[in-house]
Order: structure tokens, then C-alpha cells, then sequence
């Protein structure tokens, strides 16, 4: 009997690594199905499609589930725990998917995986008690797998150290060779967009389509995990061709000319003494343009008769739902999104921590000789903001934590308008030079259901949900338009001058599904305002986020560096940007391969300029932001 048992134990091993080989399997198939559920909302349909039309690229991305599930599994060493732990972390993302594509019609990207979102924020859009229920589950889990393994553990005995330790140390040796190859070939995979890679290759030759004007699709379409691993980090941009110092130097000469005639006709001292506020205004827009929807009041009758008078019109946000950190970065760099690498989701996260610092107009007003501040009425963490705020030069960045004035608006969650704007007069008060100031407010940040005593009533949305959200939506602009009347008011009287750009960054995500059109679903109000008599008022076409603050300059009468320059100049020819589409100087909507030779010239300049600040050598990166000699 004793000669018997190290051949018996021997089998038992050998059942259990092929328990555990299927069994991981299995766990990383249900898996795959488990978040192509929770990304489609449930939809079992498109489950059946992608198990059947796209077999192919389901068992790619359970292939790679599955190496992260023995990975786990082989480090943790007890099969039950590292499956529930692999459940655990399936769930979680497939939650936080849902959550995101809810509330922002976006799915979660590579980026997000960090640490630097704010866990307060999501725990007041979806609920305590919501995160302490999916707790709960979680932990549930994790009891049920601890439990099943004390069961089966009789079945399939560990061998022991002392006892067999031949058997012990071959099983030591089984998850070390399993990590090493888990490992390695997750490295690989990891490497997805680099030349050859056969990941990639299997994906695209098997039918895997990239749409880099729609992330939703390229999820869909292709499997949670091939749009995860199509997401993954690439450069910034892609090098332009014929970049170098000469083509460089060129450009600043030939933009700086441009400035200087433009120069011509403005005051160089116009900006002494003069505060500049950029106004963020959180999901701020017009939902009265949005047939067949009717609301009982207009939500916003001081902008709408203040546009009448400024500089103003529509900005092209580029997304829809969401991107806040994304617009407000086109704003402060003057840098298209759209010129991006699409896997580059998020600057603020990506791209600008990477610098020590990043050229934007923080530096070129500090060169003026203004103080610089930065005022976000919440975390300091979301979207790495606090960092993206030192590297583009800001002297201080004041968040919620720092803010004095930090009251709400009746059951809102978040920091009013009005409070913001409070705040952004106590710093121009206090300080003795012109300010710039960089404004994010939070007061409309959706859901907005239960917000207010007394929403305004609307009809025209199939989903009541989301006519409820409208209600308190607009009620809530009610108040944003009352405190941004009030704010300029408290200008008015302060004695100083001031000039405020005032924009909505994105719209909620009410209007899915409504038929408004895919345009009109990323314009948002704009103005430009001052203290003092400005120019005639310019009402624009659709304009790009990238555009505001020359706008800004020119209703100030101030110079225009080279840099401002070229924007101006491709502004006139090309006034807004979209993945996919653009919008011309007539207001209408033209593809990219539609853009005449001209502006295709301007652009490509504009492209070698963004590349070389953000990504190059920065060979232009003074030239472009001096403002020329007088002649």
C-alpha cells in the first residue's frame, strides 16, 4: 500500500493541473461573454453574434482573459481563489463599463485602469448604496470560492512538503514555468500595436475594424478586449513628414509675418492690467434647439440675449457625454484632439504629465507678466489634473478642498456656479496683477435627477428617465445662467477690466437615440464678453474648442504671437474639427479627403506645429509663443 500511494498522489496532480487548465478556460470564456453583457447593457442577441459571426475574435480575446486568469491563479496558487478573484475583477470592469457608457456613452479605456479618477465622483453619480451592493457581491464571491475549495480539497489534495516532496517542489516549479509563460506572452500581447505583432495581425485579418471617430463601435463590433487592447498606448502622434529644425524655422518665419500684419492693427499694450477668465462651464448648453424637445421656460435668457451682443456661437466639442479634461486642454494648448493618435484618450492623463513642461497660453500670459490660477471646483486627482496644472505652468491650482466658497444649490451634489464664481472674485481681488484665470465649474455634471425642488417640466424624450434628468437639467442651467449674470455684474462694479470666455464643454447624454443629428449632439454655447467696449460682436460658425482664446485676443485688441497666428489663419479656412468630419466656412459639414488643397496645406502645417510642441523636438516652441518686434 505505501509503494502505491506516490503513484496515486502522482494522478491526483496530474487530474488537478487539468482540472485547473479547464477550468480557467472556462472561467476566461464566461468571462469574454460576461463583459460583452455589460458593455451591450444585457444584450443577449449581440452575445449570440459574437460567439457565432465573430467566433474568431471572441476566442482571441478569451485567449488573452485566459493568461491573465492563470497568472492569477499560478501566483496565488489555490485554483477556486484565483477564479473568484478573476470573477471579481471581471465584474468590477464590466460594471464600471456600464456605468461609463450610462453616463457618458464612452467604454472604459486602458487609461482609465488607473488610479488618478476620483472613487468619490462615481459614488455620487450612480449612489452609495449602489457600490456597497456590488461590494457586498463581490465579497460574496470571494466567501462562495474559499468555501468551495475547502470542499474539494479532500478530492484533490496539495502534496506535502515534507511528505512528497518531489510532487511539492514539481508543483512549485508547474506555476513558476505557468507565470514565466503567462508573462511573456502577455508582454507580447501588451506590444499590440507594434510592427508584426501577430495579435494584431489575427485580430485585423480575422475582421476586427477600427473606427477612430467611434470607440463605442470599435467595442462592440470587435470584443471589450480588442477594443481594450486596440486602446492601448501608442505615441502621441505620428511623426509628419519631412519634420525637422529647417521646415521648423520656416514656419515660425512665415507665422510670425502673419502675426505682424495682424499686429498692425492691434494695441500692444492692450492686455496691461486686464484679468482674462476662461469659464468652463460644466454640460452647459442650449436644449432648446433640440427638437421634439419643449421645455415650459427657457433655461437660459441672460445667455442667449448676452450672445445676441458678444462675440459668440457654437463650439464643436469633441465628444459627447463626457471629455471635459479633453476640450478645456484644446482651450489652454490650442491643440486638436482630432491630431492625436485616437488611443490617446485623455492628454491630461497621457500626454502632459509626460513633459516637465507643456507650451500652452499659461505661459504666454506669465510672459506678459500676469499671475496664473487654475480653479476646479472639484477632486485634484480626476483626469491627473493637479499634475496637468504644474506642468502647464499655472503659479496655483485651487480645487474643492482649497476653495472658501464651496455651497451647493438646493439637493445638488456639487459646488454651485454661483460659488465658483465667488471664488474666482476673491482671487482677482486680492491679487495685484492681471490674472488669467483657467475656471472648470461642476454644478450641471450629470445625472441631475432629484437635484431640485422645482424642475422645469419638459416633454419630447421616449425615456422617462432621461426626461426626469432633463427636468432638473435645465433647472440647474436656470441657476448657472443667474450666477453667470450675477458674476459678470460683480465685474462690472469691481473696477478692473476683465474679459471672460464663457463655453459649454459637451452636452449630457440625454440625447441618445433622439435624432437630433450626430453635429448638433457636440455644439455648445460660447461668448466672449468684456468690461470694456469691444469691437462689433462676430457671430461665428461652428468653432472648434482649439480657437476660443484667439477670439479672446481679439476682442481685447491684443497682439497674436506666430502661433495664434497660424490658428487664426486655419480657423478662416477650416472652423471646426471632428474625428471623421469637419465643418467649413459656409457652416457645413465636409468629410476630411473633402478639405480643398489649400487648407490641406494649412492644416499640415498646423499638424508639424502641434507635432513639434507636443510630441517633437520643440524646435519652434519660443518662436511660436514671442510676440513679433513692432516693425
Amino acid at each position: 500500500m505505501r509503494g502505491k500511494q506516490p503513484a496515486a498522489s502522482r494522478r491526483s496532480l496530474t487530474g488537478t493541473l487539468l482540472l485547473s487548465c479547464l477550468v480557467t478556460a472556462v472561467t476566461a470564456v464566461l468571462a469574454n461573454a460576461s463583459l460583452e453583457l455589460w458593455q451591450t447593457h444585457g444584450n443577449l442577441a449581440h452575445l449570440r453574434r459574437a460567439v457565432t459571426d465573430e467566433l474568431v475574435l471572441f476566442l482571441l480575446g478569451s485567449t488573452v482573459i485566459w493568461l491573465l486568469v492563470l497568472l492569477v491563479v499560478a501566483l496565488l496558487g489555490r485554483l477556486w481563489l484565483g477564479v473568484a478573484v478573476a470573477a471579481l475583477v471581471t465584474g468590477l470592469l464590466g460594471f464600471a463599463t456600464h456605468l461609463k457608457l450610462r453616463l457618458r456613452l464612452e467604454p472604459v479605456f486602458p487609461a482609465d485602469l488607473t488610479l488618478d479618477n476620483d472613487v468619490g465622483l462615481l459614488t455620487q453619480m450612480v449612489g452609495t448604496g449602489v457600490l456597497v451592493g456590488f461590494v457586498a457581491g463581490g465579497l460574496s464571491v470571494m466567501a462562495g470560492a474559499w468555501l468551495l475549495g475547502r470542499r474539494l480539497r479532500h478530492r484533490f489534495p496539495r502534496p506535502d512538503r515534507h511528505g512528497q516532496p518531489r510532487l511539492y517542489w514539481g508543483l512549485v516549479a508547474t506555476r513558476l514555468a505557468v507565470v514565466a509563460v503567462s508573462v511573456s506572452c502577455l508582454a507580447y500581447v501588451a506590444g499590440f500595436h507594434t510592427a508584426g505583432n501577430a495579435v494584431r495581425e489575427a485580430y485585423d485579418e480575422h475582421g476586427a475594424h477600427w473606427r477612430p471617430w467611434n470607440q463605442s463601435r470599435n467595442y462592440t463590433d470587435n470584443g471589450f478586449v480588442a477594443g481594450m487592447l486596440y486602446n492601448l498606448s501608442v505615441p502621441a502622434m505620428r511623426r509628419p513628414a519631412g519634420y525637422g529644425p529647417a521646415i521648423m524655422r520656416r514656419l515660425v518665419h512665415r507665422y510670425a509675418e502673419v502675426a505682424a500684419r495682424v499686429n498692425t492693427h492691434r494695441e500692444r499694450s492692450a492686455l496691461e492690467d486686464v484679468n482674462v477668465v476662461l469659464v468652463l462651464s460644466e454640460t452647459f448648453s442650449d436644449p432648446t434647439r433640440f427638437a421634439p424637445v419643449r421645455l415650459a421656460e427657457d433655461p437660459i435668457p441672460f445667455t442667449r440675449a448676452l450672445m445676441e451682443r458678444t462675440t459668440s456661437g457654437n463650439m464643436l466639442s469633441v465628444k459627447y457625454g463626457g471629455g471635459t479634461a479633453n476640450v478645456e486642454f484644446e482651450v489652454l494648448t490650442g491643440m486638436s484632439t482630432t491630431q492625436l493618435e485616437p488611443q490617446l484618450t485623455t492628454p491630461f492623463q497621457m500626454l502632459v504629465p509626460d513633459h516637465q513642461t507643456f507650451p500652452s497660453a499659461v505661459g504666454f500670459f506669465e510672459d506678459l507678466g500676469f499671475a496664473t490660477t487654475a480653479l476646479h471646483s472639484y477632486s485634484s486627482r480626476l483626469y491627473r489634473r493637479a499634475e496637468a496644472y504644474r506642468v502647464l505652468g499655472f503659479d496655483e491650482a485651487l480645487f474643492d478642498r482649497d476653495m472658501t466658497h464651496t455651497g451647493s444649490v438646493e439637493q445638488n451634489r456639487y459646488i454651485s456656479d454661483r460659488a465658483t464664481f465667488r471664488e474666482v472674485l476673491d482671487v482677482l481681488a486680492a491679487s495685484d496683477v492681471p490674472q488669467f484665470m483657467n475656471v472648470v465649474t461642476m454644478q450641471n455634471h450629470y445625472p441631475s435627477a432629484g437635484s431640485y425642488a422645482h424642475p422645469i417640466p419638459a416633454t419630447g424624450l421616449d425615456d422617462p428617465g432621461a426626461e426626469r434628468n432633463l427636468e432638473h437639467y435645465a433647472r440647474g442651467l436656470r441657476y448657472s445662467d443667474l450666477a453667470l449674470r450675477g458674476f459678470l455684474r460683480s465685474l462690472e462694479a469691481s473696477g478692473e477690466e476683465s474679459v471672460v470666455l464663457f463655453y459649454g464643454d459637451h452636452l449630457p447624454p440625454l440625447w441618445h437615440g433622439s435624432g437630433i443629428g450626430e453635429r448638433r449632439k457636440h455644439e455648445t454655447p460660447f461668448l466672449v464678453w468684456s468690461t470694456f467696449e469691444a469691437g462689433p460682436p462676430e457671430h461665428l460658425p461652428t468653432t472648434s474648442a482649439t480657437y476660443l482664446l484667439n477670439h479672446v485676443l481679439e476682442t481685447a485688441d491684443a497682439p497674436v504671437p506666430p502661433y495664434y497666428a497660424l490658428l487664426g489663419a486655419l480657423e478662416r479656412r477650416l472652423p471646426a474639427m471632428m474625428p471623421g468630419w469637419t465643418v467649413n466656412p459656409a457652416n457645413d459639414t465636409v468629410p476630411w479627403d473633402g478639405l480643398p488643397p489649400r487648407t490641406r496645406a494649412l492644416l499640415r502645417d498646423y499638424r508639424l506645429v502641434q507635432y513639434d510642441l507636443a510630441v517633437g523636438q520643440g524646435y519652434s516652441t519660443e518662436a511660436m509663443f514671442d510676440l513679433p518686434a513692432v516693425p
